[in-house]
């Protein structure tokens, strides 16, 4: 029994590492095409989970959007402190910003001096509109 449990826990992991390394390889496409989302669940977490966005089996129980209005969290994006999930274009996601570090806001052109920026899953850069808030796989850039 303890086989089965592992064998479709390993399964489970290594498709959602495939979605991962396909949302990344698919790069050239829109920077808001993905399958998954990262996020956080504590504040002694360094590095995201990673999350569907959809339920495409029945082994998926809660998808990205479900966690985000359960209390989970988007981890933040920067590229000074490396860690183990890197995004295109060197940036880091973490789940808990070092200290001395906070959210960058208003530098991107024709964006308000209070608007966050966010990052995606293919590494582009977007200004926080209400078209984006509260989506999956858009990460508050950090520096």
């Amino acid at each position: 029994m303890k086989r089965i449990v592992l064998a479709l826990a390993a399964a489970a992991v290594g498709s959602a590492l495939a979605a991962v390394g396909a949302s990344q390889a698919s790069a050239q496409s829109s920077p808001f095409d993905t399958s998954v989302a990262f996020l956080c669940y504590s504040k002694f977490q360094v590095d995201p989970g990673v999350w569907p966005l959809e339920k495409t089996n029945y082994t998926i129980h809660d998808t990205a959007s479900t966690l985000l209005g359960m209390g989970y969290w988007s981890p933040f994006a920067e590229k000074s402190v490396a860690t183990r999930t890197e995004l295109p274009g060197g940036y880091y996601l973490t789940c808990n910003l070092p200290a001395g570090m906070s959210p960058v806001v208003g530098t991107l052109p024709k964006q308000s001096t209070s608007s966050p920026e966010l990052v995606t899953q293919k590494g582009a850069l977007v200004p926080k509109t209400l078209k984006y808030a509260g989506e999956p796989g858009l990460y508050p850039l950090a520096a």
